[in-house]
């Protein structure tokens, strides 16, 4: 069984652990106000003593405020994640009914749905279980103490009767809409909400920054990041995104457990954020199509760096607006078709782009218009290309990652501001 990481626990205090914090602290505020100050007479046996009377009221009135503050404070803390039972989540989705399906459209075999938990609008995802029900609630307790602003948010988890299903229950992001239909909808091809350049580069920024968090602080390998599970929202001038699935491998037991005495760091190709799988259960592929590392494909375990592959991947989407990869019927006598694929065109494109200027240009999306700094999108294509390197030892890790995609936001940031349209500017062609 894997516990809790102790590096992690560091880090990201639990709610319990502050509201204790806090309680204390706030019982030591009240005893404080309430004492009598030294050498000085209580303000109820005379009244010859306004300014002692004054300092106690005030004094009350500070701890009074303190104690609101903290209690707010609690309140405004993220709850931990709970073990749920089956029945639990039973009821709530009506027995998992086609009402509840997250995707009303989908099969009767659909493997997501919607509901309300402890008065939280939530999805839940059903996902094979791999490991010991028993251990998930370690880690969903180990878990359960990392937040971040741009990880959809774990509220808890529950095992089937039979043991062998897990269900995932994750907050539901109000207005949100998957990457993936953003850079590609079916139904308007042609049109796309991400159209500048600076709203792609705060994605790119928000992505990396969640798997930052999610492979230092809490320790362990996402193994589901692609488009479809970038949720964008937000009403406010720039997009906003967050990664799903935070945990789903971990608590599903698709990683390796830990083995003792090995000194990995995740970084190497064995290294998965200190994780091994359990020899007990059967190996079984486990990711999406254009997302999977070479080395996933061949049965190796997940690691941080099939990770930063997958990452790598969405990247180039975010500059070129193309899927992974794309089937095109060549033949339609003899059914034949011809594979394209997003991480080969960008190596070429990048090959051809030192021989002919333009060549960068014309590949990143047109959805644009043509508005982007050149360089910009040379040095984040250059830098997808080595998170998708074939050799694993080849990608860089994540703290390096975050730290050149918010150099290359903070430069996109600049370029918006120095050529935005002015909108104050009024013509009349009125005579005089």
């Amino acid at each position: 069984m894997v516990g809790p990481n102790p590096k992690a626990n560091r880090m990201c205090k639990s709610k319990s652990a502050i509201a204790t914090t806090a309680s204390t602290s706030s019982s030591m505020a009240a005893a404080a106000a309430t004492s009598t100050p030294r050498n000085h007479r209580s303000p109820r046996t005379t009244g010859s003593y306004p300014a002692a009377y004054s300092y106690s009221t005030s004094s009350s009135t500070t701890a009074s405020s303190s104690a609101a503050s903290l209690a707010a404070l609690r309140d405004s803390l993220p709850e931990l994640p709970l073990l749920l039972t089956f029945h639990d989540l039973a009821a709530a989705t009506a027995n998992f009914s086609s009402s509840h399906r997250l995707l009303p459209s989908s099969s009767s075999s659909s493997n997501s749905f919607r509901c309300t938990l402890r008065g939280h609008q939530a999805a839940v995802f059903r996902r094979p279980l791999r490991r010991d029900a028993g251990e998930v609630a370690a880690r969903l307790a180990a878990l359960g103490h990392c937040h971040h602003a741009a990880i959809a948010r774990l509220l808890g988890a529950a095992a089937s009767p039979d043991r062998t299903t897990l269900f995932l229950a994750y907050e539901l992001v109000p207005g949100a809409s998957p990457l993936s239909v953003l850079l590609r909808n079916p139904k308007n091809p042609s049109f796309t909400p991400l159209s500048t350049w600076h709203s792609r580069l705060q994605l790119a920024a928000d992505v990396c920054d969640a798997l930052h968090y999610v492979h230092l602080q809490a320790d362990t390998v996402h193994n589901r990041l692609s488009a479809s599970s970038v949720l964008v929202s937000g009403d406010g001038p720039l997009p906003r995104a967050k990664i799903a699935h935070f945990g789903a491998a971990d608590l599903a037991g698709e990683l390796p457990v830990e083995q003792k005495g090995s000194g990995d760091s995740g970084d190497s190709s064995s290294g998965s954020g200190g994780h091994r799988r359990s020899s007990s259960r059967g190996r079984r592929i486990e990711g999406t199509r254009g997302y999977m590392a070479p080395e996933l494909v061949a049965g190796g375990p997940p690691t941080r760096r099939s990770d930063v592959f997958a990452l790598g991947v969405v990247l180039l989407e975010l500059v070129s607006g193309q899927e992974p990869v794309r089937y095109e019927m060549v033949n339609r006598g003899t059914g034949e078709y011809q594979r394209t694929s997003l991480i080969e065109t960008a190596e070429a494109v990048a090959a051809e782009g030192g021989a002919e200027e333009g060549a960068m240009r014309r590949w990143v999306d047109r959805r644009l218009r043509d508005s982007f700094p050149v360089e910009a999108a040379e040095a984040l294509t250059a830098l997808a290309l080595r998170c998708v390197a074939k050799d694993p030892l080849a990608r860089p890790d994540m703290s390096w990652v975050a730290a050149k995609v918010s150099k290359l936001f903070l430069e996109a940031q600049e370029w918006a501001a120095k050529f935005r349209v002015p909108t104050d500017i009024s013509i009349s062609i009125a005579p005089r």
